[in-house]
């Protein structure tokens, strides 16, 4: 793998870890108020979608684990890990300020693993990766590496989406922001792939199922 197709790689990927970590802290944080309230917690539906194994004993595990357990690869503190161990290998591409807002959210995050009222700690993280996501904004000069990262964070919002049955002009608005920033980078797509993910875009009638719509957005780069 030659240099530039490594650091675009790695520039998507801190995209999409940051929005993974971004939505799986909203979704634990509704979550938590359930089971604070005394609800029925359905986990075991996220972690259907999700394709997370569900070896949790009970609601409060799940909450716990699915945030800070680093022995588990699904965990939104390894995410964090990896969002943020991208960004170091890309600190002269992205800044150090840039930088500094990634260390701070998973900072956040192991903060929160030790609260005995996280709220605070993870309203933090998502208040960092939005200060990083403007920083990008302004300490990131090439139009093309800034859309690389949006690139990311919008195929795992698509993900998402997708896996929850997010109502058609959500789904279209986030498919519509994806192929614009697509056409302002330099990254190779999968043509089946590019071909449904646009159809599916821009006809309002005959749409292929959104099982395929979730497998095209996941292989539509080459990187």
């Amino acid at each position: 793998m030659d240099f530039a197709l490594s650091k675009n790689n790695r520039l998507f990927w801190m995209g999409r870890y940051s929005e993974r970590v971004y939505q799986g802290v909203l979704a634990v944080r509704d979550l938590q108020d359930q089971n604070l309230d005394g609800g029925n917690v359905d986990y075991q539906d996220l972690c259907r979608r999700l394709g997370i194994t569900q070896d949790f004993s009970d609601a409060s595990d799940f909450l716990n684990r699915y945030l800070f357990d680093r022995s588990l690869p699904d965990s939104l503190i390894c995410a964090a890990d990896a969002m943020l161990g991208n960004g170091m290998v890309l600190r002269e591409t992205i800044s150090s300020t840039t930088l500094s807002y990634l260390q701070m959210a998973v900072t956040a995050l192991e903060i929160a693993s030790t609260s005995a009222a996280s709220g605070v700690e993870l309203q933090l993280v998502l208040d960092d990766i939005m200060a990083f996501r403007g920083s990008c904004y302004e300490y990131v000069a090439d139009e093309a590496t800034r859309n690389i990262i949006k690139c990311g964070v919008s195929v795992e919002r698509l993900s998402i989406q997708l896996r929850f049955d997010e109502q058609e002009e959500k789904v279209d608005k986030e498919l519509h922001k994806l192929l614009n920033r697509l056409y302002k980078t330099h990254l190779s797509c999968r043509a089946p792939s590019l071909d449904l993910v646009t159809s599916y875009a821009f006809q309002k009638e005959d749409r292929p199922d959104r099982a395929t719509l979730l497998q095209s957005v996941e292989s539509l780069f080459q990187l």
